[in-house]
């Protein structure tokens, strides 16, 4: 065991990185009712179940981002890594649960029946959410294991942050092609307009958290 396994060991009933990878794990769970929702929408079908499960998810991944702010010193003095660089990790990955959350509520609040030129761009904006989401899962999943022992994982861990940045970047091209097509349906009045655009910027933002989280777990945990 390494000096600041040792001192987290003292120092914590659980090393405060065990706490990281419980909250990414909640936050995964989060993204799981999200990623239903958006194929539920497509379809017209309700949704509030799934307003349910993710509001389940979100809370839960708050608890442990109290549990970690508690647990936390507040000097860096007993932390392998910044205080403040922790902080902002845990402050982009708890931003995936509560965007995910948001964009679920939004696709809740106006049930709408997609104009058939719009849901393939629809589709394709899900798929590419579908492949972000995975890919952090796995992240977070080879993370734990990483911290557990199996340092071998760390070049997984790199490769995935290649792979969330490029499907983040896929989940933009889709948000921007749907907001154009959007702007433009003539058939479309304006608040619903208002409603997919505001839900596409959503979702953008849970992507981008997602990269953003990965980025910073790559800085932080992998030598």
């Amino acid at each position: 065991m390494g000096f600041w396994q040792r001192i987290s060991s003292v120092l914590f009933e659980q090393p405060p990185t065990v706490l990281f990878v419980e909250h990414g794990e909640k936050v995964v769970k989060a993204l799981e009712p999200l990623l239903s929702a958006l194929r539920a929408f497509g379809k017209g079908e309700d949704l509030e179940s799934y307003r349910a499960e993710v509001d389940r998810w979100e809370h839960e991944a708050d608890q442990v981002k109290h549990e970690i702010r508690r647990e936390l010193p507040r000097s860096d003095l007993f932390l392998p890594m910044a205080r403040g660089d922790l902080m902002d990790l845990l402050w982009q990955q708890d931003e995936i649960a509560d965007k995910a959350q948001e964009a679920v509520h939004l696709l809740s609040l106006l049930p709408l029946e997609l104009p058939a030129d719009l849901q393939g761009i629809w589709d394709g904006l899900t798929r590419a959410m579908e492949d972000c989401s995975r890919e952090y899962g796995e992240v977070i999943a080879a993370l734990g294991r990483h911290l557990k022992g199996e340092k071998h994982l760390a070049e997984r861990i790199r490769r995935g942050l290649v792979r969330v940045g490029e499907t983040e970047h896929e989940v933009g091209t889709q948000e921007a092609a749907l907001v154009t097509a959007v702007y433009r349906h003539p058939d479309l009045d304006a608040f619903a307009k208002f409603h997919l655009v505001q839900v596409s910027r959503t979702l953008g933002q849970v992507a981008g958290h997602m990269e953003n989280t990965v980025g910073r777990i790559c800085l932080l945990f992998l030598r």
